[in-house]
C-alpha cells in the first residue's frame, strides 16, 4: 500500500506519489518533490492550486509570512490532470 497524504487544497486523501510536496524555506514555499528537501511538508494536487489559494491553505500550513515562490507557482499550474474535482 502506498503512503496516503491529504491535499491542502481540496482536502482529498490520495497517494503521496500523485501529490506535490511543498516545504517552507525562509519566507518562501518551494516544490520539494524532487529532489526531496528536508523540512515540514504539505501536499497539493497540481490542479488544486486555486482552491488552496482561496482557502489560504499555504499560510495555514506554513504560518504567516509564507509565500509560494513564483517558480513553484508556475511549476504546479494545472496541466489538464491533477486533483479530484471535489470543489
Amino acid at each position: 500500500m502506498n503512503p496516503q497524504r491529504t491535499c491542502i487544497g481540496c482536502r482529498a486523501v490520495d497517494d503521496q506519489g500523485s501529490l506535490i510536496r511543498l516545504v517552507r524555506q525562509g519566507d518562501v514555499v518551494v516544490d520539494a518533490t524532487n529532489p526531496r528537501l528536508p523540512g515540514r511538508g504539505a501536499y497539493l494536487h497540481p490542479g488544486c492550486l486555486g482552491v488552496a489559494e482561496r482557502r489560504q491553505a499555504v499560510r495555514r500550513a506554513f504560518g504567516p509570512g509564507a509565500e509560494l515562490a513564483p517558480s513553484t507557482r508556475e511549476a504546479i499550474r494545472p496541466s489538464g490532470s491533477g486533483g479530484p474535482d471535489t470543489l
